[in-house]
């Protein structure tokens, strides 16, 4: 009985939703006055902004009401559509109000951020091209027409672009969109997100929603772009208040001046939808200072290392202004640097000398004269020496007479300050603990103890500078005669001392391949002989 419930429910889904069309274009009014609404017999919505004049980067709230059948609405949507004085689509939100569970047709699977590679990302450096993208799924058995949209907003929720797309979903099968966008210089870093929704039409003609929206995170960075480790952050929660809605975007530091209208439909169900319009304006402004902001790294410099700042970010803010001028205090007594032109560049360098903490200023100035400065603390740290490590192998169970391989290339240099750059090593000095030492430039190297005891090795290295550093292992050798044929000295002949010596089939000493341990009978090569010599004695164990 279920199941035959559910194909008629769903045969019965386009039928509903062309009542639905036919239903919502009656509703709809040839002309409503600003906070009006139009409406069926059970649902009322208005729409409001919080003030009918903004400026530049003031923050735009939309509100209003959704009676149903006389009462607060619960479990409803509502649809916003903002769009700009040339009647572009600058927002689009779908809110729900409580839990609007619906028998969704539609299924927002991703939301997707690419770069020009079409590499996965989750952040986006300010000033690149990268592409944004949804996956739609149709979950019913009938062809759906769709518009879809997707909003990206930066960290102070201003949309950065909307783009939108229609088209036909077929039954059972994926769709993926993706558009080419350029994050601009004065989107704020730091969280951002995308808003993926997909309506019946555009909401402005009367579009109702096929889904709840979906809305991913990704950050927008000064310095970096590609896929970082960030922790999962949920979505927005639902509106919790029965038949009160309210969304806000920020404008940006240039918008576009005149009439802006925003579009708003309350959906209860597919065929209970109310919709409204309101407006405000944005004015021309000026006489307003430049907002100046910038970024450096590395984030931890040392001594004379070359530290670079950006202050692309910075905005004019006054309508068609610009910025003429950056000046730049690094903060250590050096002459301030000035970058003029048309347009100057945003960009410094600088290296510090000295260890210590410093006040960096930027003063910008834009086409009017008018001025703004902004200043950050830098800790510029110390220059530091090499760092010693090795590694053994074997490690245990080691022979007397049986070579063993010394590996030091994970030791790290360090930072030199009358260098400035990091001091390569340029010595190893090998103490093996039994009178012997051995000074090489190659960081690995071999050795076998011809009596039993316990060893202390000890590396020190030395950089092109002369600074050194070292470190001490104990090594414990039996008094066990070594045998050759048990390569990796594990005491037994097996299968992985057979792979060993295949593996390093054909080698001789300077080859990329070459490991003496594998070289069984010390001709210097490695060929069948070998691998005989481990097969004869394949199964013998020494401990």
């Amino acid at each position: 009985m279920r199941d035959k419930m559910r194909k008629s429910f769903a045969i019965l889904w386009p039928l509903i939703f062309i009542i639905a069309f036919t239903a919502a274009s009656v509703l709809l009014p040839t002309s409503v006055s600003s906070g009006s609404d139009s409406s069926s017999s059970a649902l009322t919505i208005t729409a409001s902004t919080s003030q009918p004049l903004y400026l530049m980067r003031q923050k735009v709230q939309v509100n209003g009401t959704v009676i149903l059948n006389g009462m607060p609405a619960a479990n409803v949507t509502v649809i916003v559509q903002i769009n700009d004085p040339t009647s572009q689509g600058l927002a689009y939100r779908t809110i729900p109000i409580q839990n609007p569970n619906f028998a969704w047709p539609v299924n927002i699977t991703n939301l997707f951020l690419t770069d020009v590679n079409d590499n996965p990302i989750n952040t986006a450096k300010a000033g690149l091209d990268i592409y944004v993208g949804m996956t739609l799924y149709n979950l019913y058995s009938n062809t759906y027409a769709y518009f879809a949209t997707l909003t990206v907003f930066d960290a102070n929720f201003v949309p950065i672009v909307a783009r939108g797309a229609s088209g036909s979903l077929p039954p059972g099968q994926p769709v993926s969109l993706a558009w080419p966008i350029t994050i601009p210089n004065w989107a704020c870093s730091g969280k951002a997100f995308l808003v993926g929704n997909v309506y019946t039409g555009e909401p402005k003609n009367g579009g109702i929603a096929l889904s709840l929206e979906k809305t991913v995170y990704f950050a927008i960075s000064r310095v970096q772009q590609g896929q970082l480790q960030y922790p999962t952050l949920p979505p927005p929660p639902a509106q919790t208040t029965p038949g009160i809605y309210s969304t806000q975007i920020g404008l940006p530091p240039v918008p576009k001046v005149g009439s802006y209208t925003v579009y708003v439909t309350g959906q209860a169900s597919p065929i209970i939808v109310s919709s409204t319009f309101t407006f405000f304006n944005v004015q021309s402004s000026s006489g307003y200072p430049p907002q100046a902001s910038f970024a450096y790294w590395p984030a931890a410099p040392y001594e004379n290392m070359t530290v670079n700042f950006d202050a692309s970010s910075s905005t004019p803010e006054g309508f068609n202004d610009t910025i003429t001028r950056y000046e730049w205090n690094f903060g250590d007594g050096t002459p301030k640097l000035v970058n003029q032109g048309n347009p100057p560049d945003p960009t410094a360098t600088h290296t510090y000398l000295n260890a210590g903490q410093y006040v960096i200023t930027l003063n910008v100035t834009n086409s009017e004269g008018l001025w703004c400065t902004a200043s950050k603390p830098i800790t510029i740290y110390p220059q530091f020496g090499p760092k010693a490590s090795f590694t053994m192998s074997p490690q245990t169970n080691v022979l007397v007479d049986q070579t063993i391989t010394f590996d030091a290339t994970s030791c790290t240099p360090g930072w030199s300050k009358q260098l400035g750059g990091y001091s390569p090593i340029s010595n190893y000095n090998w103490n093996f603990g039994d009178g012997t030492i051995i000074n090489t430039a190659n960081p690995i190297t071999t050795y076998s103890y011809t009596q039993p005891a316990n060893y202390t090795v000890t590396l020190t290295i030395t950089d092109s500078v002369g600074r050194t550093d070292a470190t001490s292992k104990i090594i414990q050798v039996y008094n066990v005669t070594g045998h050759p044929w048990d390569v990796n000295g594990d005491g037994k002949v097996d299968i992985t001392d057979i792979f060993l010596v295949a593996k390093a089939y054909g080698s001789l000493p300077g080859f990329p391949g070459w490991d003496p341990r594998c070289d069984v009978n010390g001709d210097g090569k490695v060929d069948i002989v070998d691998i005989f010599l481990v097969a004869k004695h394949y199964g013998e164990v020494y401990f």
